[in-house]
Formats: structure tokens, sequence, C-alpha cells
């Protein structure tokens, strides 16, 4: 009679996890999920999750990704951006630039991109703005503008 066992119901059950486009699938825009998503189609557009993006070997994405975890075996255009690993496939393309934590490339990809070290953007602030305040207290050093000023003042 009373069971421990949960009886799953397919209408009542949340969306699958995976978003999937599928070949012949095309779409001009711009993409922002929560989702895991597999690409086979065309799209035109930024793509942006927090979880994974599958580029499959019919798949083509013309525009930037961002994503913790990057599999393509198809092509990408564009700049992409994983948080932890970027991984491209014997059959994967890239062309642009790519900026991952970690990098494996399959023998057999094709890949014309610039590849740099990812780094948290508070980490990239923190560093630009010491960076920027070392410029700044070199120039004031360096400055000529009190002399100027009191120069034209004598005159």
């Amino acid at each position: 009679m009373w069971t421990s066992e949960k009886k799953s119901n397919p209408a009542l059950d949340g969306p699958s996890s995976t978003s999937f486009f599928a070949p012949g699938f095309r779409m001009i825009g711009d993409i922002d999920s929560s989702n895991d998503i597999r690409i086979e189609g065309i799209i035109q557009g930024n793509l942006t999750t927090t979880k994974r993006v599958i580029v499959g070997k019919t798949g083509q994405i013309i525009g930037n990704v961002k994503a913790n975890h990057v599999s393509i075996l198809g092509e990408v255009v564009g700049e992409v951006v994983a948080t932890d690993i970027t991984v491209i496939g014997d059959t994967g393309v890239v062309h642009g630039s790519v900026i991952t934590n970690k990098i494996k490339i399959e023998t057999g990809a094709e890949v014309e991109a610039c590849i740099k070290k990812y780094h948290e953007k508070k980490e990239l602030n923190a560093a630009e703005k010491e960076s920027s305040t070392r410029k700044t207290e070199k120039i004031s050093e360096k400055s000529l503008q009190p002399q100027l000023i009191k120069e034209s003042f004598e005159n």
C-alpha cells in the first residue's frame, strides 16, 4: 500500500535540463540560459549559460560563447569564455579567441584563435586599479603642470 518510491509524472516534472537546438534549426539573436545547451543547428548571436555548452558536429555559432564548460565538435566564430574548461574535439573549428582556465585540443581540430587564461573579473578589476594607480603616481611625479603654472604666474 505505502511505498517509499516516488513515482515520476512526466507532465508534472520540470523541463529537461538541456536545451537542444537540432540540425536544421537556425536562429538570429542572443541566448541566455541557466541550463546545459547543445547546438546542432546554427546560432547567429551570443550564447551565455552558467552551465555547459556543447557544439555538436553539425553545430555552428557565429558570436560569443560564455559558459562554465564548453565542448566544441562543430564550429565557433567569435570569443569563447569558459570559467572551467574548453574542449575542442577532433572535428572542432574555432576562429577568434578562447579564454579559459583549462583547455584540451584534440588532434585534427582547427584552431585559429588567441588563447588566454581566464581570470575572475574581481581579480582583473583589482589588478587594473593597481596598475592604473601606479601609472597615475608615475605621471604625477613627472608632471610638469606645477612648473607650468608657476611660470605662467611669473610672466
